[in-house]
């Protein structure tokens, strides 16, 4: 690379925006922003996407798309050469001194130059110069002495740009009829009919006099005036917004510990009733326990003796012996009948406060954070609420080929995604656009319904083999735990228990994993999801319906419709809207939270969608279909 520029320097444009220093052969896009060949080339193989055809520019970000017929290795070569840029460069080394030779150069060598190569726009040591001379594609280049070079008009002139309709010639003419510059083949040809055709120079000159360019100039600094005060505008936003942060965490913290503070006295005053009671009534309980134990123990002694006086006593002895244990007899039957009728069972209940216990139904959020974006001029007012699902337009931005069906897609607050690799019998974290795979967990069977039921812990349905609990740490799977039972292909996890989906039942567990009932129902569930606090929906395997139940498995409602054959993945946004995928008619159906048809809100997709995964704003969806994966922007 060449030697650093100054950094105090307002704008350098001789300076590449990749390496930050000077040019090396720049080569630009067709957004005009420069680079050095060697540093646009590494970035091209590094980021060039084969989906989209191009590379976004470094500086803009506008898409560049490959030429047909060039390989990516080489596209960086093919970009057309900065030649005022190369002339710039040469004009400041040659006011700081000596200048060196750029091949050698870039090779780590010093060497001086000797030549200025008027094609290639480089200069040349004596070494180099017999080189360029002596190769076939460089062997009609034009070479002059680097003392002429300082020349203000050589540099102007001298500056030979390829037609790009015939390469093997130079423009020299500009037609003004087409605003295009030609060799003058394609002047006698292609501009032929056209009125106005002259030299470079004479248009060039005409056109700096022109206030055509004095206009230009003009509104490229009031652009640039507008948005020196809007960058001014936007460094404040920044203070004040950090500002807004860091108090409304303050807030939380405060309100939090306030509250906090106040539940833990309740809390202790509570557990020190309970305490008290536990002192007073257990005694009494281990008393009455004690007590019976002991008359079990006589029980037992007198069987002993009645035993053996019946074996082994005398006449006299025994009929002495039943006399005293026909008495005992007469004590024990008593105490039994009244113990029969006095013992109590005691037990102590815990009724919490009714206001405690709304609570969680009342207060569903602990505030609300509001966005306010005020435009400058009208101070117009947004409420800055997530995405309106009633009337999105979901538009495609990344179709990724996997070589898997993916039967399982939850997306995580950081926008990466976790897939259900079958085939694989393995989950995969993934990248936001499913382009690269960061780690993966391998399973004891096919994977199918995927969740995450913290922001750091979640747990996979294994066909046939059970809920797989795993948890995600520095983008590393780890498993934890596994619930042994007969899952189907998912599960739904509400309020810290499981709901696992099963032949004509849906199993219950609690958060120690130990299963706590069964909820009975007419069908082999298949994929489910949360509907609300109180309800769920799942579908049936190779079914047309979707079904929605109580979380004790009352019938809500059933869905239907002629375009959606056999139902897969289903799912619940933020907004409480339904979305269940078409497995056989490829599409994903929108549903209204009492069960109603919004619209089919994804058609035509590729073949068998399997399951749909919203992220938690609702403006990012995504769609597993047999070796693709889906996302689409939602707006």
């Amino acid at each position: 690379m060449a030697s650093s520029t100054d950094n105090s320097a307002n704008l350098d444009l001789t300076t590449c925006s990749i390496c930050f220093e000077t040019f090396k052969t720049p080569k630009y896009f067709p957004c005009l922003h420069s680079f050095c060949e060697g540093c646009i080339k590494t970035y091209i193989t590094t980021t060039f996407v084969q989906t989209k055809g191009g590379v976004n520019c470094p500086v803009c970000r506008m898409h560049v798309s490959k030429p047909q017929g060039v390989r990516i290795e080489e596209w960086s070569s093919e970009l057309p050469t900065n030649h005022i840029l190369v002339s710039l460069i040469d004009m400041n080394e040659s006011k700081l001194g000596q200048k060196l030779c750029m091949p050698c150069s870039r090779e780590n060598e010093t060497e001086s130059a000797s030549s200025w190569c008027i094609n290639c726009g480089e200069a040349l040591c004596k070494l180099c110069e017999r080189y360029h001379r002596k190769q076939k594609s460089s062997i009609t280049h034009k070479l002059i002495d680097i003392g002429n070079y300082e020349t203000t008009d050589l540099q102007r002139n001298y500056v030979d740009i390829p037609c790009t309709e015939h390469p093997d010639k130079n423009v020299e003419a500009y037609c003004r009829d087409h605003s295009a510059i030609c060799c003058m083949t394609c002047a006698f040809l292609k501009h032929r009919n056209c009125k106005n055709v002259g030299s470079i120079h004479d248009a060039a000159e005409e056109m700096k006099k022109s206030r055509e360019v004095e206009d230009f100039s003009d509104a490229l600094q009031g652009f640039k005036n507008t948005l020196d005060a809007k960058l001014q505008y936007t460094l404040d936003n920044l203070h004040e917004f950090d500002k807004d942060i860091e108090k409304m965490k303050v807030d939380v913290d405060t309100l939090f510990i306030k509250l906090s503070n106040h539940l833990s006295q309740l809390k202790s005053d509570i557990l020190s009733k309970i305490s008290k009671i536990e002192k007073e009534v257990r005694p009494e309980i281990e008393d009455k326990h004690d007590e019976i134990k002991c008359k079990i123990s006589t029980i037992q002694n007198d069987l002993a003796l009645f035993q053996t006086n019946m074996e082994y006593a005398p006449p006299a002895q025994f009929l002495q012996a039943m006399e005293k244990l026909m008495e005992q007899r007469s004590i024990l039957e008593q105490f039994v009948n009244e113990e029969s009728q006095k013992l109590k069972e005691i037990r102590v209940t815990f009724d919490a406060n009714e206001k405690l216990l709304e609570i969680e139904k009342a207060i569903k959020v602990f505030g609300e954070v509001d966005i306010r974006r005020t435009n400058r001029t009208d101070m117009v007012r947004s409420t800055g609420k997530q995405v309106d699902m009633s009337s999105v337009v979901p538009n495609l931005s990344s179709e990724v080929i996997v070589q898997f069906a993916a039967t399982g897609i939850a997306v995580l607050e950081n926008s990466q995604l976790l897939l259900s690799n079958c085939g694989g019998k393995s989950i995969e974290l993934c990248d936001h656009q499913c382009s690269s795979v960061l780690s993966s967990l391998s399973l004891p069977g096919y994977p199918c319904g995927i969740k995450m039921t913290s922001d750091t812990e979640g747990a996979v349905a294994v066909l046939g083999h059970g809920l797989i609990i795993f948890n995600i740490k520095n983008n590393q799977i780890t498993k934890i735990k596994e619930i042994r039972t007969n899952v189907n292909r998912d599960f739904v996890y509400h309020q810290g228990k499981y709901y696992v989906g099963c032949n004509k039942n849906i199993a219950v567990y609690d958060s120690n994993h130990r299963k706590v009932r069964d909820i009975s129902v007419d069908n082999n569930v298949d994929y489910m999801a949360v509907r609300d606090d109180t309800s769920m929906c799942y579908t049936v395997f190779g079914g047309r319906k979707l079904y929605c139940i109580t979380m004790d498995g009352t019938p809500v409602f059933t869905y239907s419709h002629d375009k959606l054959q056999y139902t897969r993945g289903v799912t619940v946004d933020h907004a409480g809207y339904i979305y269940v995928c078409g497995y056989w008619s490829n599409n994903v159906h929108q549903l209204s939270h009492d069960g109603k048809l919004q619209r089919i809100i994804f058609d035509n997709l590729p073949p068998w969608p399997r399951c749909v995964s919203f992220n938690k704003h609702g403006d990012k969806a995504v769609i597993g279909c047999d070796g693709k994966v889906l996302s689409y922007d939602i707006k």
